[in-house]
């Protein structure tokens, strides 16, 4: 049972087992003279049963006692209350008592008989020394922690550091719940980012999982000026919790930075579980500052990007509208590249790429002129080469704007081939970027699958068997295959049936952007 301190303000907690009535009389007064708070047992097992059921600072035991001696107790608190203090009394002290009894963690031994002074000289040097090592235990703790919480707070990614967060938590606190909300001030709503019950023994909840039966990423609506029983009412809402709880077993922060709310966190210990102590409360208020300001970043970096994406698509749809046939080409690009993304493995940031990509990989037809571009026919060689010239442009067009750096290759070489035929650097095989491999396959069959001023859109087998053809030579063996079982699988859920709705006319294709469903950060 885990043990703690008592405040400087409250009195310190004495449990005697002494077996001798005159002396534990003796000692009781004396230490309750002093302040201490003193419960009595006469024997080693009274002492457990008292351990059990009580806190303790220190444990006065004398060595030779009925049912269950000094040393027996003194292995057994090793084994179960360890975090106690002891000191032994003996009428009967050797070198090798004493030496045992120190080995086995007591603090010291007094030889009877002993004054007045003696006992009370060795109870505060006991009481002083562990208040001593208790403190550096604390501030140690509140390092740890404080370092620990740096892994969070240097993610800008929402989803690892509330991952990180939880993980840390219960770890750390052992809850029987937890839940953690965030504040989207722009949209005056509330989210649920975890929501977590599980016995303290079980493997510690990845976030984005579900605790109770509620979905992770849910919203409601905020009050306009929500104050802190606003929040933790709506809190409480999002994680459906009605349970009674009682406040020693709940430990409950309104998260805050700048002087405004971010959200909520609520750790629950169950009746069984020992009450959150104010070393619990402590750390949990330095936990709770830190993960204020990640989340609060996190979100702010999320907000950003999801605007970022948003022009880029806007910007991406612009283009595509310079040809009402081709609207929405480049979104659907990037569904299809992402999802295959995806279903290789690749990493988080490598998504993020193939997602941009995917919006921009067409940006260089801003450069090719209407009359090639919009040609309802064949296009001559000399059109083709200008056509051709589109992913050197659109190279240069992002080149400038450093957060992109890392789409670069999808744009200029998504036209590639593996045989080496492609351009505009006639690559072959893996000397073209994975990314790019990627994306001349998505772009390819959305170009195959839609409808196209001088012929109509392939069936989905059509397009399937022209795959197949060029597994190999224009496209990637391996990726070819993957992309064929992706699209037999969710062909409908990655091309929806309005999706690709061609504009009757190139006024309406111009100002119409389509709805983006865009991605949770």
């Amino acid at each position: 049972m885990r043990q703690s301190l008592s405040s400087c303000t409250d009195p310190v907690r004495v449990l005697i087992v002494e077996d001798d009535p005159m002396v534990n009389n003796f000692c009781t007064r004396l230490l309750q003279m002093k302040g201490y708070n003193v419960k009595t047992t006469f024997n080693g097992r009274e002492a457990l049963s008292a351990l059990e059921t009580h806190q303790f600072d220190l444990v006065l035991t004398d060595l030779q006692m009925p049912e269950m001696n000094g040393m027996t107790l003194l292995r057994e608190m090793r084994n179960h209350h360890y975090d106690v203090d002891t000191i032994m009394f003996t009428a009967y002290a050797t070198v090798d008592t004493a030496r045992e009894a120190l080995k086995l963690g007591a603090f010291d031994y007094l030889t009877k008989p002993f004054s007045v002074d003696e006992l009370e000289r060795t109870v505060c040097r006991a009481i002083e020394w562990r208040r001593a090592r208790q403190e550096r235990q604390r501030l140690s703790e509140v390092v740890a922690l404080y370092e620990i919480s740096q892994t969070f707070t240097s993610t800008l990614d929402t989803e690892t550091a509330v991952h990180k967060i939880v993980e840390l938590l219960w770890r750390r606190f052992s809850p029987a719940a937890l839940s953690l909300s965030l504040v989207h001030p722009e949209d005056h709503e509330l989210e649920l980012l975890a929501c977590h019950t599980a016995p303290p023994s079980q493997t510690p909840p990845r976030a984005g999982e579900q605790g109770r039966g509620v979905a992770v990423g849910v919203r409601i609506p905020l009050r306009q000026g929500a104050g802190y029983d606003d929040l933790v009412e709506e809190h409480a809402q999002l994680i459906d919790h009605q349970d009674a709880v009682a406040p020693s077993h709940l430990a409950r922060f309104v998260l805050r930075t700048n002087d405004r709310p971010v959200g909520v966190l609520d750790l629950i210990r169950s009746p069984d579980q020992p009450a959150f102590d104010s070393n619990d409360r402590t750390l949990l208020t330095i936990c709770a500052s830190q993960i204020a300001a990640s989340l609060d970043n996190s979100r702010l970096y999320r907000q950003l990007k999801h605007q970022n994406l948003e022009m880029i698509a806007a910007l991406a749809a612009s283009i595509d509208a310079r040809d009402p046939y081709t609207a929405g080409h480049s979104l659907q690009v990037m569904r299809y590249a992402v999802r295959l993304g995806e279903v290789v493995g690749l990493e988080r940031d490598r998504i993020e790429a193939l997602r941009y990509g995917g919006l921009l990989h067409d940006i260089g037809k801003i450069g090719v002129p209407d009359a090639i571009l919009l040609k309802p026919a064949h296009l001559t060689p000399e059109e083709i080469e200008t056509m051709r010239a589109h992913p050197v442009i659109g190279v240069e067009i992002v080149r400038g704007i450093k957060a992109l750096r890392a789409v670069l290759p999808i744009i200029r070489h998504h036209h590639e081939r593996i045989d080496g035929a492609g351009y505009p650097d006639k690559l072959s095989g893996d000397q073209i970027p994975l990314e790019a491999r990627i994306m001349a396959i998505a772009d390819a069959y959305d170009t195959m699958t839609s409808d196209r001023a001088y012929r109509r859109a392939m069936r989905q087998e059509e397009a399937i068997a022209e795959l197949r053809r060029g597994r190999g030579t224009q496209w990637d063996a391996d990726l070819t295959d993957q992309f064929i079982n992706l699209v037999q699988a969710e062909g409908q859920t990655l091309r929806p049936p309005d999706a690709r709705i061609a504009q009757v006319s190139l006024e309406y294709a111009t100002v119409h952007i389509p709805q983006i469903v865009l991605p949770q950060f």
